[in-house]
C-alpha cells in the first residue's frame, strides 16, 4: 500500500504513551501510519459509514490510487473469428451432446 505524505506517521511507542488522544484525532477524521522502527506497519483512521467498505475518493484522498487521467470508457470488445470458421455455440452444443 503506498502512504500519502498527506498522513502523518506515529511512532507505536508514541500511541502505546498516547492512545486516548491518537483515538481521538483519528475518530476526528484523520488517518494516521503508525511506524515500527520507523518502518510503516498499519494505518488507524475513522471508522466508515458503510461498515469498513472504501469508496474510490477515499482511496484516492489518501494517496492509496491514482485517479485516471481521462474518464472515456473503453471501446467495446470486438469478437474474434474462429479459424476452422465454426461459431462457438456450434462448439459447445457439439461437446455437449457426446
Amino acid at each position: 500500500m503506498c502512504y500519502s505524505e498527506r498522513m502523518q506517521r506515529i511512532a507505536v511507542r508514541e500511541l502505546r504513551n498516547q492512545a486516548s488522544s491518537v483515538v481521538r484525532r483519528a475518530r476526528a477524521g484523520e488517518r494516521l501510519v503508525i511506524t515500527v522502527d520507523g518502518v510503516p506497519a498499519a494505518e488507524i483512521g475513522p471508522v466508515s459509514a458503510a461498515g469498513g467498505a472504501v469508496t474510490l475518493d477515499e482511496l484516492i484522498a489518501t494517496g492509496a490510487v491514482v485517479a485516471a487521467r481521462a474518464r472515456t470508457p473503453p471501446p467495446p470488445p470486438s469478437p474474434v473469428r474462429s479459424p476452422s470458421g465454426r461459431s462457438s455455440a456450434d462448439t459447445f452444443a457439439e461437446l455437449r451432446d457426446r
